[in-house]
C-alpha cells in the first residue's frame, strides 16, 4: 500500500548571495511539514523575481532558459516524490533530493553522508564535538584508499566486515608525528560516532542497510586520575609564577572546587552567580556541552575560597569588557601552563585542565562523604553512571572505613 504525504516544491531567491543585482534560485522540497533546498545552478534578476507569483518576468532567451529548467525540475522532484512512494522507500525531503540528484539508496555514498552531517548538521553540534566527527571522517577517507584502494563507497556496500576490517585498521595504524597511537577507548569513540553518522542515512531513508546492528561497543573502563588533597595544597601555594600563570592556577583551582569544565567556566558570567534567601552564592548555568538537548541546569554551592577567586578578578578590565568572571585562554595555552605549575609544584601526575573536574568528583565531594546524587548533579550529568566512572574509591577512603570497623571490632571484642 502506498503511502500518503504533503509534498510541495516552490522557488526562492537567496537575496543575500546576490551579486550584481542577481541572487542565486533555489527550490524547496516541503514533505510532511519539513523542508530541504535544492539550487537550480541559476542566477535570476531579483526586480524580475515574483516570489509571490513564483514567476520570472521577461522574454529574453535568458529568461525562457531558466523557466524552463524550473519546469523541468518541478518534474523531476514530482517524478522522484512518486518513484519513492510506488517503491515504498523513505519518503521525505531529503529522499526526494537525493533521489533527484542521482545519489539515493545504492546512489548514496559515505563521504556524502559524512559531509552532510558535519556541514548541513553543523549547527546541531557543538564545536569541540564537531572537530572529532571530522577526525572521524578523515580516517575512514584514509581507510577506503589505502586498504580498499577507492576514495568512496555507497553506503548499501558497507557491512559488518567493512567495520571490522575498519576497526582493525586503526588500532594498527602507525601514528602521524606528534599523534598518539589508537587505542581501543579510542577507537569505539570513532566507532560511535561513523555509528550516529549511518543513522542518519537510515532515518533520512538514504539506506535500509544497517551494517552496525551486531557491534558491540566495548568500554575498557579505567580509573580516572585525580589530585590528592597534597598535591592541590602544593600546586596552591607554588610561588614565582608569571601573570598568565598565576591566573591559570587561579582558574584550575576554581574548577577543583566546583566541578566546572573548561568550556563552561569561560563562559560564566555574572547571571550565572545566584544569592539564595541564606546568603549563600551559587552557580546556576546550563552544561555547555548539553544545551542543544538539554535546558537542565545545574547547580553548585560556591565554597569560601571559590568566592574568593571570583573576588580577585571582579574589577578586571576583561570581566568589564566581556561581562564574563574570569579572562580566557586558549585550550592548549592552559595545559602549557599547567605543566610549567605542575612541574614547580613538584605534582608528577599529568595535569591538564580537565584534572580539576575529576578532583571535584573524588577528592573533593565523594571522598568527604558528599552523596553521588548531590556530585551528580553539580557535575551536570544526565545519568548518575557517568559519575560514577568520574569517581573512585582509593586507599585513603578504604583505610578510613577500615579503621573505623577495626575500632568497632576493638570495642566489640
Amino acid at each position: 500500500m502506498k503511502s500518503t504525504h504533503t509534498f510541495s516544491v516552490s522557488f526562492f531567491l537567496k537575496k543575500d548571495k546576490a551579486k550584481n543585482g542577481k541572487a542565486p534560485l533555489f527550490a524547496r522540497i516541503t514533505v510532511d511539514g519539513t523542508f530541504t533546498d535544492i539550487s537550480t545552478k541559476q542566477r535570476v534578476d531579483t526586480s524580475a523575481w515574483n516570489q509571490g507569483k513564483q514567476m520570472l518576468s521577461g522574454n529574453g532567451m535568458e529568461e525562457v532558459m531558466i523557466r524552463e529548467k524550473m519546469r523541468l525540475l518541478i518534474n523531476d522532484l514530482n517524478n522522484a516524490y512518486n518513484d519513492l512512494r510506488h517503491e515504498n522507500k523513505g519518503v521525505n525531503a531529503e529522499s526526494i533530493k537525493a533521489r533527484t540528484d542521482g545519489r539515493d539508496n545504492d546512489q548514496c555514498s559515505l563521504i556524502f553522508l559524512m559531509n552532510y552531517h558535519n556541514t548541513e548538521l553543523a549547527s546541531l553540534i557543538e564545536p569541540g564535538t564537531l572537530k572529532n566527527y571530522f577526525s572521524t571522517e578523515r580516517f575512514l577517507q584514509e581507510f577506503l584508499i589505502r586498504k580498499k584502494n577507492v576514495k568512496d563507497i555507497y553506503l548499501d556496500k558497507i557491512d559488518n566486515k567493512f567495520i571490522t576490517d575498519f576497526g582493525i585498521y586503526m588500532l594498527n595504524r602507525v601514528p602521524d608525528k606528534g599523534q598518539k597511537p589508537c587505542g581501543n577507548n579510542t577507537l569505539m569513540k570513532h566507532m560511535e560516532r561513523f555509528k550516529k553518522v549511518f543513522g542518519v542515512a537510515l532515518k533520512n531513508g538514504w539506506t535500509m542497510n544497517q551494517p552496525f546492528l551486531h557491534f558491540e561497543r566495548k568500554i575498557i573502563h579505567k580509573d580516572r586520575d585525580c589530585l590528592e588533597i597534597e598535591e592541590l595544597n602544593r600546586i596552591r601555594a607554588v610561588d614565582g609564577l608569571k601573570s598568565g600563570q598565576l591566573i591559570v592556577r587561579d582558574l584550575f583551582m576554581f574548577c577543583c572546587l566546583t566541578g566546572l569544565a573548561y568550556c563552561d567556566l569561560i563562559s560564566l558570567t555574572k547571571n550565572h552567580l545566584v544569592k539564595d534567601s541564606a546568603g549563600e552564592y551559587w552557580i546556576e548555568m546550563i552544561r555547555q556541552k548539553n544545551r542543544n538537548f538539554s535546558q537542565h541546569k545545574f547547580h553548585v554551592l560556591l565554597l569560601p575560597e571559590a568566592l574568593e577567586i571570583i573576588e580577585r578578578y571582579t574589577n578586571s578590565q576583561f570581566a568589564k569588557e566581556n561581562g564574563a568572571v574570569f579572562p580566557s585562554f586558549s585550550n592548549q595555552t592552559v595545559n602549557r601552563y599547567l605543566k610549567i605549575i605542575a612541574r614547580a609544584a613538584n605534582v608528577t601526575k599529568i595535569v591538564t585542565f580537565h584534572l580539576a573536574r575529576h578532583t571535584f568528583a573524588t577528592t573533593v565531594t565523594l571522598e568527604n562523604g558528599v552523596p553521588m546524587e548531590s556530585v551528580s548533579h553539580m557535575l551536570g550529568h544526565a545519568s548518575i553512571r557517568t559519575t560514577q566512572i568520574y569517581s573512585k574509591v582509593k586507599k585513603k577512603k578504604v583505610f578510613n572505613d577500615m579503621k573505623t570497623l577495626r575500632q568497632k571490632l576493638n570495642l566489640t571484642y
